[in-house]
C-alpha cells in the first residue's frame, strides 16, 4: 500500500514536471492529432474528441507500451480529458505552452447551432503521427464517434478513470499502468511500461 502512494507520489511529480516544460513538438503533436480526427469525423463536438483520445491512448499504450501524446489524462464528472487539450479548447494555456494559441490558428467552433462542435481549418500534418498511432486513432473513431453522450460518459468510467476520480493514489491523473489492466494487455507490456516510469523519475 505504501510502495504504491509512493510510486504514485512519483508519478504525479513527474507529470507535473512534463505539464510544465511540454516542448514545441508535443505541443504541436496535440494539435495535429486533433486535425487527424476533425479531418477524419468532417468535425465533431469536443466531448467525443477527448473520449476518441482516450481509448485511441488505451489501445496504442496496450499494444506498443507507450502513448500517442504527452499529455496527462485526467478523471473528470464526465469522463477521462487530456488535461493541456482541455484547456487550450476552453481558451486557455497550461502553464508553459501556448497550445490554446495554437489550436485556434488550426480549429474552430462551429457557431451558435453547435457551440460544443470543433472543425479543422487546415489537414493534419501527418509527420507528427505515426502509422501506429494513425491505426489507434482509426480504431477509436470508428468505435467511438457514433456512440451517444450516455453511451460515452458509461464507456469511459472504467477502472482506470474511477481509480483516479476517486483519487485512491493520491491523484485525478489515471494512471497507465491501470490503463493497461482495463486493457487486459499482456503482462510483458505491464512491466515494460512500469520500467519506464520508474527511468522517468530518474530524469526529475
Amino acid at each position: 500500500m505504501i510502495v504504491g502512494i509512493v510510486r504514485n507520489f512519483f508519478v504525479t511529480l513527474y507529470a507535473t514536471y512534463i505539464y510544465m516544460f511540454m516542448n514545441k513538438f508535443e505541443q504541436q503533436k496535440i494539435v495535429e492529432v486533433v486535425l487527424y480526427i476533425l479531418n477524419k469525423t468532417g468535425g465533431i463536438d469536443f466531448y467525443h474528441l477527448f473520449k476518441i483520445i482516450y481509448f485511441a491512448e488505451m489501445k496504442h499504450l496496450a499494444k506498443w507500451g507507450h502513448r500517442i501524446l504527452s499529455d496527462d489524462l485526467c478523471a473528470l464528472d464526465y469522463g477521462p480529458v487530456p488535461t493541456m487539450l482541455y484547456d487550450a479548447v476552453k481558451g486557455k494555456n497550461a502553464k508553459g505552452t501556448s497550445l490554446a494559441e495554437m489550436l485556434r490558428e488550426n480549429v474552430k467552433f462551429a457557431g451558435n447551432d453547435a457551440p460544443n462542435v470543433l472543425l479543422p481549418e487546415a489537414p493534419a500534418n501527418m509527420n507528427y503521427i505515426s502509422k501506429s498511432e494513425v491505426e489507434a486513432l482509426d480504431e477509436s473513431i470508428e468505435e467511438n464517434a457514433h456512440l451517444t453522450f450516455g453511451q460515452l460518459k458509461q464507456k469511459s468510467h472504467d477502472d482506470a478513470w474511477y481509480e483516479a476520480y476517486h483519487k485512491i493514489n493520491g491523484t485525478n491523473i489515471i494512471s497507465p499502468i491501470t490503463m493497461l489492466k482495463v486493457m487486459n494487455a499482456d503482462e510483458s507490456v505491464i512491466e515494460y511500461v512500469k520500467e519506464q516510469l520508474e527511468l522517468d523519475k530518474e530524469f526529475l
